[in-house]
Order: C-alpha cells, then structure tokens, then sequence
C-alpha cells in the first residue's frame, strides 16, 4: 500500500518531465518568421547589386555592405554631421558625375559616324599615338564657294545679314558701315517665325514677315544659323525651318544671292564642357546646311575653314566665351567673305 502511494506521488511528477522533455525537442514555430526575414534579407542584399552592376547603360549602385565592413559602419555612426557631410557630398557629386558622363556617352554614340575613321576597331598602337585632340573640321570637296579675287566694301552695300548674336558680333566688330542687319540675340530657325524684333516705322515684325516685304530690297543675303539650335533632338525640323526661310527670300526676290554660312568651330575648350553645344554637333549642321544650299541652289560658304585653326577648332585667343569671335576674328571673317563671292562683280 505503501508502495502504491508512493508511486503515485512521483507518477505525476513523472508526466510532468516526460512533457517538458518532448516540448524541448520539437521546432519551435515561433522562431521561423525571423528565420525568414534573415533569409529575405540576405537574399535581397546579395541579388539587387549584382542585377543592377548587369546594365551597362546606367552606373552601378553601391555594393552591398559585407561583413569584414560592419566595424567601419559601426565606428562612422559616432561621427558628428559636420564630419559626415563631406563624404556625403563627394559620394553625390562622384555619382553626379558618373551619370552626367553615362549620358553624354549615349548622345555620342547616336551622333553620325565620323568619316575621318577608316576601321571600326582601331589598334591599340593607333590609339596610343592618337594626338589629344583628334577632332577633324568636316569640308565639303565641292559645291561650296571657291576663293575668288578680293572685293571691296561696297559690295556689300545692297547686303543684308541675316543671323543670330554671332552674325550681330561679325556686323558690329568686322569694320563693314553703312550695312542692313536682321539679327537677334539667340534666334533660331524657329523663332524666326514668331518672335518680333525686326523694327519697320512702328511696326515690329517677324523675321519671315521682314524679308517676305524686303528681300527685294536686296541683291545679297548672308544666312547664319544653327548655334543655338545643336542641342535639338529633331534636326530634321531646323532643316525644314531653315529652308522655308530661303523659299521666302527666292519668292520675294528671285535674283537675290544667298549665301549660307557655315557654323563657325567652337574653341577646343568650350567644345569639351558640353555633351550638345559641342564640335562634333557643328559639323553634323555643317553638312545639313551643305546640302540644303545644294537642294535650294544656294551658295554654300564654307567660313568654318576660313576660321579655324590647324587643329580644326577656333583658336582660344580669338573669343572671350569660346563661342563669340572678338574684333581680330571678326576683321578675318570680312576677308574672308570678301575672297569668296558668286559673281565678284555683282
């Protein structure tokens, strides 16, 4: 009996351990939501650099914090703003500066081919002994105006030019007088259908609406634009522009003499800061204007070659800006209009 109750005491203690032991051995549930979100995490830490450092087009984000790297975040946590800040700016700018050079690599490699190259794949012994500035001014071989003998300044004196500031600096520096000017700080070929700045008595007029009523007044006509139209995406619209322009000076007045003037080279320096106002971007308009003198049987002024320098560009001594010409530059552009006329004696 004794026995019996004794057993019965220690049978419950008994049960007791035999279920904490089994509650012991078995996965405990409650652990598996964090064991899930470490996976997650690690997951997305280890695949998003590896899929964006794939694209070849953007920069790579930065990496993923390793694990050797933990003792270096845990130490830049305890340093003030003030310390924080600079290294936070010069990620930004370094980042700044990755994406400003992604995209100008991506407008360079959309501009046309450049003729000058003669293999796709140059050798590495003709990339090492490249010069610095391999830039080569585009020339036409033909359909351009030839040097002819020298005329005097009043040849100009039933001209009219027509242009934006660089062709209201050639009229003001270039020592001509006594000379008829259209010409307004950044116009385009598009503006010239809109904006009003052409003073008639008391009227304001448009460029197209000026030489619509005057362009029988003149027996010359010099054309300059395109500087500020390099950085359009649809070139096809300036040629349109430009030549609905030259249909309204030969519908005026059908023995007019137009001349379009090549664009001018840039300085090497000016050429290098900007992805669109740029050398490259010249030359691309320069063949656009060749040939729509060619289809409008105009005469085709190849000024760029008058200008630049052995190298191709504009010399730096010859602009302030690296894009408007000063008063030496301007008196050059004179001679060099004044050796290249269709019909010197007109």
């Amino acid at each position: 009996m004794g026995k019996r109750k004794g057993f019965s005491r220690l049978f419950p203690l008994f049960m007791v351990v035999l279920m904490l032991g089994g509650c012991a051995g078995k996965p405990g549930t409650a652990h598996m939501p964090q064991d899930e979100s470490d996976v997650s995490r690690t997951y997305v830490e280890v695949s998003e650099p590896s899929h964006d450092s794939s694209s070849d087009s953007e920069p790579s984000e930065q990496p993923a914090v390793e694990s050797g790297q933990a003792g270096s975040m845990a130490a830049s946590s305890d340093m003030t703003e003030s310390e924080a800040a600079p290294e936070e700016e010069s990620r930004d700018e370094q980042q700044s500066q990755l994406q400003e050079e992604s995209v100008s690599s991506v407008e360079e490699s959309s501009l046309p081919v450049s003729e000058t190259s003669e293999t796709d794949e140059p050798s590495d012994e003709t990339v090492e002994d490249a010069p610095k500035n391999s830039f080569v001014l585009w020339s036409p071989e033909s359909g351009y105006v030839p040097e002819s003998s020298p005329v005097e300044d009043s040849y100009f004196s039933d001209a009219l030019f027509v242009g934006d500031s660089r062709m209201q600096g050639f009229v003001l520096y270039s020592g001509l007088t006594d000379v008829q000017a259209y010409t307004s700080v950044g116009l385009t070929v598009d503006t010239a259908y809109s904006r009003k700045f052409v003073q008639q008595g008391e009227e304001e007029l448009t460029l197209a609406e000026a030489l619509k009523r005057n362009a029988s007044n003149f027996g010359k006509i010099y054309l300059l634009f395109g500087m500020n139209e390099l950085g359009w995406g649809t070139w096809s619209v300036f040629v349109s522009k430009y030549g609905g322009l030259i249909d309204i000076i030969q519908q005026a007045n059908p023995n007019a003499v137009i001349y379009l003037e090549s664009l001018i080279p840039l300085t090497a320096k000016k050429s290098a800061e900007s992805d669109w106002l740029n050398n490259d971007h010249v030359n691309s308009f320069n063949k656009m204007i060749w040939q729509l003198a060619a289809d409008k049987g105009a005469n085709y002024l190849n000024t760029a070659a008058g200008l630049a320098g052995d190298d191709g560009v504009l010399p730096e001594d010859d602009s302030s800006d690296g894009v408007h010409l000063n008063k030496d530059a301007c008196v050059r552009w004179l001679e060099y209009l004044k050796t290249h006329t269709a019909g010197a004696g007109s």
